[in-house]
């Protein structure tokens, strides 16, 4: 039974705080979106999205980066290392979360006629 909640619970639940971590700023980015839609039509809503999955990946890509590069030079060791490493993950999962919420605004977005 510990091994259960070891290895499917508190994955399931860390994912489960992540989403909702990433939920008003993905909220946010769709109205944002749904507003660029409304203005400049389907295709500036489509491009405004590959904008922020490409933020996106920019970020998560230097942000770890930067720990792997701290952690190669010895800067981080031992346990702070991985730390580090477990937050730069967090930052990729949360990044990733924001990614896949707003593609499936976009695609709720992409199914309703636009007014412009």
């Amino acid at each position: 039974m510990g091994e259960i909640a070891r290895y499917i619970v508190g994955p399931t639940v860390v994912l489960f705080i992540v989403f909702l971590a990433a939920s008003p700023l993905a909220w946010a980015i769709h109205h944002i979106i749904a507003l660029v839609k409304r203005l400049t039509g389907t295709t500036g809503a489509i491009i405004l999205y590959c904008a922020e999955v490409s933020a996106l990946y920019g970020w998560a890509e230097w942000y770890g980066d930067q720990v792997q590069g701290a952690i190669d030079a010895g800067v981080y060791d031992g346990p702070v290392g991985f730390s580090a490493g477990i937050a730069a993950g967090f930052v990729m999962l949360f990044a990733g979360m924001l990614a896949i919420l707003n593609g499936m605004g976009l695609w709720r977005l992409l199914r309703r006629p636009s007014h412009a």
